[in-house]
């Protein structure tokens, strides 16, 4: 069972997080900066969801699904702040170091060079074109010139759609900075707290167990953040079937690399209460267990089965498996 951290007492760290889903504040513990979100209110929120989401879960499962793959992610962990239940998230940027947002990168590239007709919004902000993305991986410099970038790009395309995050945008994800004489890497994967249906009510949760149909629904209703060229947001499993190399390889990655037991293990660690707060109830763990094993077995595995040559086995120690700096800290969203 995973050890939820006790952050009532830590002091702040003097370190202030950009991102507008709810509040995150730092402090600092176990000789390290944690940014520790919140849960999100959803007054402002439209339909049946509950008063506040499950970001600090969804951010938790979320990043250990990735760190299952072997995909460099934050360390996250459980703790308890001001009478709630938060996800402490381990600062990855060291002091000297920053964290460059692919979203400014991508302001290297001139409009005109830009796929996609237009800018565009989408719900107050800016629409994310695929081929707008795709462009900037390769037109960029120091996107071009750091290793393993494209790889990445479609690894967190393909889990994104498992773990259901919909909200990938250009400032979840991007470079580090280790200043003018070094090389860029890629930052850890980080921002997974906008997954896993974080908005369910437990009403809906249930209705969902009681009906076979419905998890079907929620395993496969997965729309992924980038949109087409028409603006219309991209069904990331039917994008898997068209033939895209660099997106097919990553698909292979990931299967080659997923055990479902992964999932019962992740699931089984958290507590369902901590500090006398409710962590995970039996019906969410219930709940997740079987849309993603759904998820895996009915959208995923048939995808694989039709697109792949399975001709190449992953390599385990491709660069950008490698894990980064036990020692690193700093600024983090």
């Amino acid at each position: 069972m995973d050890r939820v951290m006790n952050m009532e007492g830590a002091p702040l760290s003097r370190r202030y997080y950009g991102g507008q889903a709810g509040r995150k504040i730092g402090v600092t513990a176990d000789g390290y900066d944690w940014l520790l979100k919140y849960p999100a209110a959803t007054r402002r929120l439209a339909g049946s969801v509950p008063s506040y989401t499950t970001a600090p879960l969804s951010e938790y499962l979320g990043s250990h699904i990735y760190s299952a793959l072997g995909v460099p992610v934050h360390d996250t962990r459980l703790a308890v702040r001001d009478g709630r239940i938060v996800c402490a998230c381990r600062d990855f940027v060291a002091d000297g170091e920053r964290l460059v947002e692919f979203a400014q990168l991508m302001n290297y590239m001139d409009e005109d060079d830009l796929p996609s007709s237009s800018p565009g919004t989408a719900h107050g902000r800016r629409i994310v074109y695929l081929a707008d993305a795709r462009a900037a991986l390769y037109r960029v410099p120091d996107l071009s010139g750091t290793q393993g970038v494209v790889e990445r790009f479609w690894d967190m395309f393909v889990t994104d759609a498992f773990i259901r995050n919909i909200d990938r945008d250009n400032t979840d994800w991007g470079l580090i900075d280790h200043g003018r004489e070094h090389a860029f890497t890629l930052a850890p994967v980080y921002d997974n707290g906008n997954s896993l249906n974080d908005k369910k009510t437990a009403a809906a949760i249930g209705r969902a167990l009681d009906d076979p149909d419905r998890i079907r629904q929620d395993a496969l209703g997965v729309r992924s953040c980038y949109h087409d060229d028409r603006g219309r947001p991209i069904a990331p499993f039917e994008y898997m079937r068209s033939g895209d190399d660099d997106c097919v390889q990553a698909l292979d990655r990931f299967m080659q690399r997923w055990d479902p037991d992964h999932l019962d293990d992740i699931l089984a660690a958290i507590p369902e209460r901590a500090y006398g707060l409710s962590v995970m109830d039996e019906r969410q763990r219930e709940y997740h267990r079987r849309v993603l094993h759904a998820r895996y077995e009915q959208a995923l595995t048939p995808i694989w089965q039709d697109t792949s040559t399975h001709a190449t086995p992953f390599d385990m120690t491709a660069p950008w498996n490698a894990i980064p700096s036990e020692d690193a800290h700093g600024m983090n969203r």
